[in-house]
């Protein structure tokens, strides 16, 4: 019964108040979607008072990103299919495969990227901060790509990665 309870008030209500806290329910239908790259992002919410965001990337068979480091830390939770991410540890490069339910922990400046190897899209959540949303934005089409990243577009993002601290490395 609670269940419904709480539901009925998601459905009803953007702000919802209890013990004098306010909640802020953001619904599905009012993502902010955009495309970097091969990859769609989509804005899901901000936590008011902090530089914490909360959005969804999806990640298309042969896209990723390449092997980076950024000041800012970085949460992923995979919601669906398998993601190969790459770090180095102890100077050597290790891969591991990711699938629903994981969590991947990433420390600011540390070398990591991504690939979606699979036949099928990768869908995960992350938490990152308010830089990495100002570099998101700004390098963001709105129309989904129609093939591999042009050389045109690889450029405009080497030179926006530099002007929001983010170093791309050598490739794995």
């Amino acid at each position: 019964m609670r269940q419904n309870r709480s539901k009925a008030l998601f459905v009803r209500k953007k702000q919802v108040t209890w013990h004098k806290t306010k909640a802020t329910v953001h619904p599905a239908d009012s993502v902010q979607g955009f495309w970097v790259m091969g990859d769609q992002v989509a804005v899901r919410a901000k936590l008011a008072g902090t530089a914490l965001n909360v959005i969804d990337v999806t990640v298309p068979p042969g896209s990723g990103t390449p092997p980076h480091t950024h000041p800012s830390a970085e949460i992923f939770r995979i919601l669906e299919g398998t993601l190969t991410i790459w770090t180095m540890i102890d100077g050597v490069a290790q891969e591991y495969e990711v699938e629903p339910g994981d969590v991947v922990t990433i420390p600011g400046n540390a070398p990591h990227g991504y690939r979606n190897a699979g036949p099928v899209p990768v869908i995960f959540m992350a938490i990152v901060d308010d830089e990495m949303i100002a570099f998101f934005e700004e390098a963001a089409s709105k129309d989904a790509p129609s093939g591999p990243p042009t050389a045109g577009m690889i450029n405009r993002v080497i030179e926006l990665t530099g002007r929001h601290g983010i170093r791309i490395l050598q490739a794995a």
